[in-house]
């Protein structure tokens, strides 16, 4: 028994050495680590960016940027942000359908009717649902159906009643008949008294009825029943106006101005967009995403935050100072443009809308007008004027429209009659007969890339034999090196360019047949014929487009180019902020 408590056998002598050598490096190993440095601290996470600061020239004066006082850039920048339409133009000036906010369907071609559709589910701002009635508004807004006024020669009211001031006059070929409007069907219907080439930008979507109709203390029922019941206006016999369309107007014209000094309450501001604003200061607007939003512009961005500047100098150097993350500022020169790609900022350049033609009068001999075409070189005068900023710049092909329109253009310039864009210095001398001959130019000389194209016309004309000279006060001008705006619509476009300077042999009755056009294909061959009646008389020389340059921040994703000077980058919710 005792023998067997023994049995247990007792370590060896080894076997203890070995326990205390592990004993001691796991004290060791406790002293090691209490000597070594700590473990580093995970980095915290940086805050992902949500929202974008854009940067606008001009002041925030109103709310309604469609009023004639109202149309500025920097209202306009404030729209193309809060209002939604049924439609948009993109970075090429086309059409764009807002399919997330309803329908527009040419249901007849002739008499052609237009049909409009909204979604159901699709809300203001303020909660209340957009309906056939914001549209029945915002006809009675563009169609100037109720206006009985006679105008003077400067545009002023001397009789009769104008109701609402828009800053587009109404357009005498898209007059209309009062709208039908299906509430069983969701609909409203136009007819128009005559085929319409722009019937698709023909959006209707205003400012909001019911806002409307509260501020002119009337309801919304009588507001619309005023509209599709009221005569329509005849400066013939002009009428008393109606108290209720007149109390409407009165507030579309001037309700949603922003009076100097003055911020708005944020509520006040009603859009059909996916912004509502959350606070308006001095010289910014921030604006925070709606979760009621149910369109197809669903921002990526949380928040925007418009900033406006006095003039361009103060936005860029705003930029600059890393202070905006997205601009449209303009027409660069190379010193700015490298300034701003060394801070950082991707910088796309592209022509605009803005378009430089020389345009004969109508007594400026033929044979001159054939000289001085074939005497311009229009290709180097574009490289030696626009070739530092856009190597790739070539003339303009057509009187109608421009490089800024994208692929019409290329459509609209293939087979429209436009001349070479080199000189040929023996055929203008072949026109004039080997004479001399005088040309008297008018131009804006503070206007820098006008005088540097009449110092190259000046050497052009001298190598054929015609001295082109300044025109000064009293004298008889022969042309005028004038810019104007391009509009997204060719018919817009023919009808403003065919408003002065010569017309070929049939141009007038071109763009009668243009106007009446409701097929896009069918507007684009009759635009051919105008150019090629254009360009057949010598009418003038279309020559360049000023340049513009859209700017962002070093890591923003999503910002295309516009070909509008002063607009904002279109897509905004495709813009991204930039990745840490």
């Amino acid at each position: 028994m005792h023998h067997g408590l023994n049995d247990v056998p007792r370590p060896t002598r080894r076997r203890r050495g070995a326990g205390r050598l592990i004993a001691l490096l796991a004290a060791a190993g406790v002293v090691l680590a209490g000597c070594s440095a700590a473990e580093p601290a995970p980095a915290p996470e940086k805050e992902q960016r949500t929202s974008l600061t854009l940067g606008v020239v001009g002041e925030l004066t109103s709310f309604n940027a469609a009023t004639a006082t109202g149309a500025t850039a920097a209202n306009r920048a404030v729209s193309a942000l809060l209002d939604e339409r049924l439609g948009s133009i993109d970075g090429s000036l086309q059409v764009v359908p807002n399919d997330g906010l309803g329908r527009i369907t040419r249901v007849q071609g002739d008499p052609l009717k237009v049909s409009y559709e909204l979604f159901t589910d699709r809300v203001w701002s303020d909660g209340t649902a957009v309906t056939l009635d914001d549209l029945v508004f915002g006809w009675a807004v563009s169609s100037h159906f109720f206006d009985d006024a006679t105008y003077d020669v400067n545009g002023q009211v001397v009789s009769g009643t104008r109701y609402f001031d828009t800053a587009m006059p109404a357009d005498p070929n898209a007059r209309t008949a009062r709208p039908i409007v299906d509430r069983a069907d969701d609909t409203l219907t136009l007819t128009y008294d005559q085929p319409f080439a722009d019937w698709n930008r023909q959006w209707l979507l205003d400012r909001p009825v019911h806002v409307v109709a509260q501020r002119a203390g009337v309801s919304v029922e009588e507001l619309i029943t005023a509209i599709l019941t009221a005569p329509e206006g005849d400066p013939r016999a002009p009428a008393e106006p109606n108290p209720v369309l007149a109390a409407a107007a009165a507030v579309w014209n001037t309700g949603f101005d922003v009076a100097p000094g003055t911020t708005p309450d944020p509520a006040s501001v009603v859009s059909a967009g996916p912004w509502s604003v959350a606070e308006v200061t001095a010289d910014s607007l921030r604006l925070t995403r709606r979760d009621s939003y149910q369109g197809a512009h669903f921002p990526g961005l949380e928040g925007l935050t418009v900033r406006f500047f006095a003039d361009r100098a103060a936005q860029l150097a705003a930029l600059e100072a890393g202070e905006v993350d997205v601009a449209n500022v303009g027409d660069l020169d190379v010193a700015e443009r490298k300034t701003l790609t060394d801070a950082g900022y991707q910088v796309q350049v592209g022509p605009t809308t803005q378009t430089l033609h020389l345009r004969f009068a109508d007594a400026t001999a033929s044979d001159l007008r054939q000289a001085m075409t074939l005497a311009t070189d229009r290709s180097s005068l574009v490289q030696d004027v626009l070739g530092a900023m856009r190597p790739d710049a070539q003339p303009l092909q057509s009187f109608l429209s421009s490089t800024a329109a994208g692929q019409l253009y290329a459509d609209l310039i293939a087979g429209n009659g436009a001349p070479g864009t080199g000189a040929d210095v023996d055929g203008a001398r072949n026109a004039l007969g080997d004479r001399a001959a005088v040309l008297r130019l008018s131009y804006d000389t503070t206007d820098e890339v006008s005088a540097q194209v009449f110092s190259r016309l000046v050497s052009m004309g001298a190598r054929a034999g015609i001295a082109v000279r300044a025109a000064t006060p009293g004298d008889t001008v022969d042309a005028t090196l004038s810019w104007v705006g391009e509009d997204e619509s060719l018919y817009r476009s023919a009808r403003d360019r065919l408003a002065e300077g010569i017309d070929g042999p049939n141009t007038d009755e071109l763009f009668d047949d243009l106007t009446v056009h409701t097929d896009p294909v069918d507007v684009l061959a009759e635009a051919k014929e105008i150019d090629r009646s254009l360009f057949s008389v010598y009418a003038g020389i279309p020559l360049l487009e000023r340049t513009g340059a859209v700017v962002a921040a070093a890591g923003v994703g999503g910002v295309a180019y516009t070909s509008e000077p002063d607009g904002v980058p279109p897509a905004f919710w495709t813009w991204s902020p930039p990745q840490s």
